[in-house]
């Protein structure tokens, strides 16, 4: 447990006034730099606006030709255990079974 009685306050009150003329100069300038701000944000919307609705569209799109091939081998198999499936759950719906009640 922390004994607060044996707090140094004398470093603590050195360590806030050394922090105050940063936070002193900012509010005393403050609409300077919301303006800054404000025009960064500008700068950064239309970056990304260019980069990514006018180049997006002046640029060729990649076109893979042979990306996707068709492998029908892979499909017969799949067809065929597809089939044999239905035949399965076709079976037990062709049998009758006794009303337990």
């Amino acid at each position: 447990m922390t004994n607060f009685s044996n707090l140094n306050t004398k470093n603590l009150f050195e360590k806030i006034k050394n922090v105050k003329p940063p936070l002193w100069f900012l509010g005393m300038h403050i609409f300077i730099f919301i303006l800054i701000f404000i025009l960064l944000d500008i700068l950064f919307g239309v970056f990304l606006l260019y980069e990514y609705a006018i180049l997006a569209q002046q640029r060729e799109p990649d076109v893979a030709i042979n990306a996707l091939k068709f492998k029908s081998e892979a499909y017969q198999e799949v067809l065929g255990e597809l089939q044999a499936r239905e035949q399965k759950f076709g079976s037990i719906s062709e049998k009758k079974y006794s009303s337990p009640f």
